[in-house]
Order: C-alpha cells, then sequence, then structure tokens
C-alpha cells in the first residue's frame, strides 16, 4: 500500500479537502493508498515515511530530496486539478 501525505499550514480544514480529493482519485484508479495529514510545522525531512507528499503551503527544500513533493493548491481551486492527480498517480505507479 502506497504512503501519501496531505501538507498544509495547520493540517485540518485544507488538508482534509485534498486527502478527500486523492483517496476517491486513486480508489477510482484502483491503486490502494494511506493518506495522513500533517501541518507543516510539525515534520522533519529525515522522518518522511510517506511515497509521495501533496502539499497546499510552502514545503522546506530539503523535502524534496528524500520524497516527490506535489504541490496540490489545484486540488483546492478545482483548476488543474485532474493535472495534479495524473501527476500523483503517476508517482505512486513508478
Amino acid at each position: 500500500m502506497k504512503k501519501v501525505w496531505v501538507v498544509c499550514a495547520t493540517g485540518i480544514a485544507t488538508s482534509t479537502m485534498v486527502r478527500l480529493r486523492i483517496e476517491q482519485y486513486l480508489a477510482d484508479h484502483g491503486i490502494p493508498v494511506e493518506v495522513s495529514q500533517f501541518r507543516v510545522s510539525e515534520l522533519s525531512a529525515d522522518r518522511v515515511d510517506a511515497d509521495a507528499i501533496v502539499t497546499t503551503t510552502g514545503m522546506p527544500d530539503e523535502f524534496a530530496k528524500v520524497v516527490p513533493v506535489v504541490n496540490g493548491v489545484a486540488l483546492l481551486t478545482g483548476i488543474g486539478d485532474e493535472a495534479v492527480l495524473d501527476e500523483l498517480k503517476e508517482v505512486l505507479t513508478d
């Protein structure tokens, strides 16, 4: 099972909306996934236990050195959201 971390500034409303979109999309594509929500301030790049991070806030550069980081803002606006979900699917199936 793949693991995705959804990261926003507070780890509450925004990440919940993004988590639900990701879970539905990946389920529709037959990709089993465990999605967890976090505040950016509670994470450390040396403790990443995920196959990808989807973020709606700025992430320190060191995270992209250890795991693919996908900009998930489009999942909130709806503009370009399919491209973001397709990018995530590609990351998880490579």
